[in-house]
């Protein structure tokens, strides 16, 4: 071919040169082997049409990469396929690609416009084996057909294998397409292959962007003809078997599979997981002593995990019985066939509801479409901490939330002394626990009395549970706990939950290995998010410590220091108390007093009287007081039937009859009770012909007023001029007694059902929705009968203090019943996204509302906020202590794992060279990774940590490294953290104690979820600081 017969725009990774027959260049090295692709050119036009002259690609190599158990590789660092067009002259191109000398795809000229055209039309052939060169003994003699998909579309090319046994070449056809970076769906005779380069970019696309298989496989068929006219062949299911393959094959790759002698049936449970290398690793990150350490210092050592179960990860049931997983309890899933075997044996189980939560109202696991399915859900554990998922601590669920093998099976890999637990019904699954534990395997068997386990309930969660589960399984109250919220796990689900309708028509092990990958992916993500996170949270804590820290001893100054004492005492001993019997120093004492509590009292007051006087007070058989109550609940019954009438407009009959029913009952409550009224209150007789309504002691339902319009003319509703001398005496005493009681009971019923609210909308939010329509109709039904109940008791409790407003403004119940506003009726959860849990303002429901204990001294009512400031002190020293812990594992463990890919480089002595060479290429270039990594953590941290007074303990090269290439702070983004980095710059911190106390009780949130990378900008890092390693 002449020197000018084609011209194409040149790149330093490709170079087009000029050949007569193809003749071998000299060998290389793996990293550095060339190969050359042929086809044929026209010698008259130069067009790729004729079969005289050929042209070679020359194209680079990237370091060898293992792809089997008996490892072929070879990774070029270009496509084959990024072909340009060819042309005699620069303007005979496709002018609407805009560069004359640049065209994604092959085109040829028909004399009036430029058509697309395949590379199998033109000529080309691919030769396979020997470096692209053709080989001398090809395996036959004619050239195959192969359909090759790629990033921009599907291609028809022809190849010719290697037919002589050389290493160079490779006996095995699929072997010989692996080494031209092309992977096939079967080794024997292969009609198709997919490059590696589309095969990583479907693997990122899916990965960050839950892209389905379907969806980028079709885009590529209309990336090659979006009319349907000539469109390529369909190799989807080839497409789909291939991305499995290829997702299990970087995992052992990545875990350095392919340098072990014993090969990849030697993996160990979980060893493809990636793990946290902030976490406590004892292999890795921790000291030798670490065992032995005192209990002051032990708790850094502390494992902090969260559970739970999500109902959306379900899996149909396909009849598919052959579907294994690739990697069985490889990674993040258990190995399935032993742990569905063992739950068989154990029989159904349901553990009874000892807690008064809200969380079990909607039994998502139950419903008639879960029979549908061979698994309801998946159920997993992450790090509390950092939202690491754990290896093998994913379990498919069948009915319900059976934890216990996920949890024993986390625990299974490495011996504890502390371990702290979140888990959202953690008051239930813990209290039989020990007595489950004998059940398992004695592999996944533990001594609870030689590790410190504390179960907690996540800080959103905890809100939907009663009371009594609030105090006791608190995180804002336990000791060292720092400021975790155990809602991490929550966090993961929002990234996997997209996944769910692809996954759940998937076969059983395509379905595991699917999950076990984009889990993987997600914890890679987190460790490189690790320089960014830890350092925004140390900023944080630093700030935070030292401005609780002022606030707390400014409080303690003002007492006596025999109360701080009796305080600090009593704090200890409920610490010190594993199961928090003794008296909790930070749960507000109340006395629960309803309105019926008031009634009784009212009943003995009336009998007392009638005693001492020897004669009956009462008017009539019916007490005064039960005259008031009987009132008060008529008030509230009409409220009722309103709130039914106006919710069943435009129902049907069957609804209809039943508005009428509680009418027809109501009415004759109400003509009962008008009965009575005149006897205790005479005015009002007066007060109903002034407004012409019926005065007689029954009145007629026929008349056309409803019963629930029917006014009852109550002490509060009389004028003020009326109602001295218009009811008895001490009536209007009992209706004041009565009304405050009324209040306080509303605000408790409220309560109670914006905490019931909270539970179901966050378990329709994460285990029903898109669970189908059945499941998400029964959630939205339930949620409109609770947001109606929660409306009725708002009203009842706005009428009742408006009555009290009315007859006693000045009274002592104002101090504590506020008025009602529409934004004052939410749940103890936070609902704006951009106020950080531990900073929002609860709503005064929560805080006030309560009748207080008035007994003892006046220090009594400063105890419970004294021990909550306490707390906050305690536990933003805590956090500063864990992150500067955290910071130094983090840097540990990245160098001791550099160190052990090195370690990897030299264990396949028995390797071909050519092999050896890419065992050693990528695992000093997975080392150098880590390093990296671990030097640009460094270069962030450590110069916060000098200015507030903390020398970090990490190796010598990151301490150097660090000094000499900080890395510098830009200016915060917003106020709240130029405020942070403000009062961060201009203060050394003094170091929190090393025994912690517990945590705060009002500010619970460890901001996971401000820097989260699901909830943040993923440029926040680089927009807040330079986070490049080298300068």
């Amino acid at each position: 071919m002449s020197t000018g017969a084609s011209k194409r725009k040149r790149s330093t990774r490709y170079n087009i040169t000029s050949s007569s027959g193809g003749e071998a260049s000299t060998p290389a090295l793996p990293s550095q082997t060339s190969r050359s692709i042929s086809f044929n050119v026209n010698p008259v036009t130069k067009r790729l049409n004729a079969r005289e002259e050929l042209v070679e690609v020359d194209v680079s190599a990237e370091d060898l990469e293992i792809l089997q158990q008996h490892p072929e590789f070879c990774i070029p660092a270009d496509s084959l396929l990024d072909f340009e067009t060819l042309c005699q002259q620069p303007d005979e191109v496709d002018e609407d690609n805009g560069d004359p000398q640049l065209v994604s795809k092959v085109k040829k000229w028909t004399g009036t416009q430029w058509e697309g055209v395949s590379l199998c039309s033109l000529g080309l052939v691919f030769h396979l084996g020997h470096n692209g060169l053709a080989c001398e003994a090809p395996a036959d003699d004619h050239i195959r057909p192969l359909l090759v998909v790629h990033v921009n579309g599907v291609h028809e090319v022809r190849v010719r294998y290697c037919g002589c046994g050389e290493p160079g070449g490779g006996y095995y056809l699929g072997t010989q397409l692996l080494r031209a970076s092309w992977m096939a769906p079967t080794h024997i005779r292969p009609r198709t292959a997919f490059t590696f380069e589309a095969l990583k970019h479907f693997h990122h696309l899916t990965l960050q962007g839950k892209t389905t298989a379907w969806d980028f496989y079709n885009a590529l068929i209309h990336e090659t003809d979006n009319t349907g006219i000539n469109a390529p062949p369909r190799h989807f299911n080839e497409f789909l078997r291939v991305m499995r393959w290829w997702r299990h094959l970087k995992m052992l790759k990545r875990a350095g599979r392919g340098h072990d002698p014993a090969g990849v049936a030697a993996t160990k449970p979980g060893e493809l997981a990636v793990e946290c290398p902030a976490c406590p690793q004892p292999e890795w990150n921790l000291p030798e002593w670490w065992q032995t350490a005192p209990v002051a210092i032990a708790w850094i050592f502390t494992l902090y995990l969260a559970m739970d179960a999500n109902f959306r990860l379900k899996s149909r049931d396909r009849k598919i019985k052959n579907d294994p997983a690739l990697g069985p309890g490889w990674a993040y899933f258990v190995d399935n066939p032993p742990y569905k075997k063992l739950m068989a044996s154990f029989g159904p189980q349901e553990e009874p509801n000892t807690c008064d939560s809200g969380l079990h109202a909607i039994d998502h696991a139950n419903t008639r479409f879960a029979r549908n399915n061979i698994a309801n859900g998946v159920g997993n554990l992450v790090c509390a901490r950092h939202t690491f998922v754990q290896k093998i601590g994913a379990v498919d669920l069948d009915k319900g939330e059976n934890m216990d093998f996920a949890f024993l099976s986390v625990l299974m890999m490495s011996a504890w002394l502390m371990l702290v637990i979140s888990y959202d019904i953690a008051c239930q699954w813990s209290v039989n626990l020990a007595s489950r534990i004998p059940r398992f395997p004695e592999a996944m068997q533990f001594d609870l009395s030689t590790c410190n386990v504390t179960p907690v309930i996540p800080k959103f969660h905890i809100y939907a549970h009663g009371k009594s589960c609030q105090s006791r399984w608190s995180l804002n109250f336990l000791r060292w706990m720092g400021r975790i919220d155990g809602e991490g796990v929550e966090r993961e689900w929002f990234n996997i939950n997209p996944v769910a309708l692809s996954t759940r028509l998937m076969g059983p092990g395509a379905r595991w290995d699917t999950l076990d990958d984009h889990w993987g992916a997600w914890n890679w993500r987190k460790v490189t998010g690790l320089g960014r996170r830890l350092y925004s949270k140390f900023q944080e804590a630093i700030v935070e410590s030292r401005k609780h820290k002022a606030a707390f001893n400014a409080l303690t100054s003002t007492f006596q220091p025999d109360a701080v004492a009796r305080w600090t005492e009593m704090i200890t001993k409920w610490q010190e108390d594993p199961e928090h019997k003794t008296e909790n120093p930070y749960e507000e004492v109340e006395i629960e007093t309803t309105k019926q509590d008031i009634h009784r009292a009212l009943l003995n007051e009336e009998q007392a009287e009638a005693r001492a006087e020897g004669i009956s007070p009462l008017t009539h058989e019916t007490t005064a007081s039960t005259f008031l109550n009987t009132g008060l609940d008529l008030e509230h019954q009409q409220r009722v039937v309103r709130a039914k009438a106006a919710a069943i407009r435009g129902q049907g009959i069957y609804d209809k009859a039943a508005l009428e029913r509680s009418r027809a009952k109501l009415m004759q409550g109400i003509g009962t009770w008008q009965s009575i009224q005149p006897l205790y209150m005479p005015g009002v007789t007066q007060l109903r012909q002034t407004h012409g309504t019926r005065t007689d002691a029954m009145p007629s339902f026929e008349e056309s007023e409803k019963p629930e319009a029917i006014p009852l003319y109550l002490p509060s509703a009389m004028p003020a001029s009326l109602r001295k001398n218009g009811c008895v005496p001490g009536l209007i005493e009992k209706y004041v007694r009565l009304r405050t009681a009324e209040a306080y009971d509303s605000l408790t019923r409220l309560r109670r059902q914006l905490r019931i609210m909270t539970g179901v909308f966050n378990y329709k939010k994460t285990h029903v929705s898109g669970g189908g329509q059945r499941a998400n109709t029964r959630a939205r039904t339930l949620m409109a009968r609770i947001t109606q109940k929660t409306k009725l008791f708002a009203d009842r409790y706005r009428c009742t203090r408006a009555a009290l407003q009315e007859l006693d403004p000045d009274g002592s119940w104002a101090e504590n019943l506020l008025p009602l506003r529409v934004e004052d009726v939410r749940g103890p959860a936070r609902d704006n996204d951009e106020v950080s849990e531990g900073r929002r303002e609860l709503s005064w429901i929560w805080t006030k509302g309560s009748w207080k204990r008035t007994e003892g001294d006046d220090e009594f009512d400063q105890e419970e906020e004294w021990a909550k400031s306490h707390a906050r002190s305690q536990q933003w020293g805590e956090e500063v202590i864990l992150l500067i812990e955290e910071m130094r594992r983090t840097i540990q463990y990245l160098h001791r794992r550099a160190a052990w890919w090195r370690r990897q480089a030299q264990r396949r002595a028995d390797a071909r060279k050519d092999i050896a060479s890419g065992l050693v290429a990528y695992a000093h270039r997975q080392a150098d990774m880590r390093v990296a990594l671990a030097m640009s953590f460094a270069a962030r941290w450590r110069p916060l940590l000098v200015l507030h007074g903390f020398e970090p303990d990490w190796p010598e090269e990151y301490i150097q490294y660090a000094t000499a290439n900080p890395t510098y702070v830009r200016p915060a983004r917003n106020r709240k953290k130029q405020k942070a980095a403000a009062v961060a710059a201009n203060t050394v911190h003094d170091p929190a104690p090393a025994a912690p106390a517990p945590a705060p009780a009002d500010d619970d949130d460890d901001d996971d979820d401000d820097d989260d990378e699901e909830h943040i900008d993923d440029s926040e890092g680089e927009d807040d600081m330079d986070v490049s390693p080298y300068r």
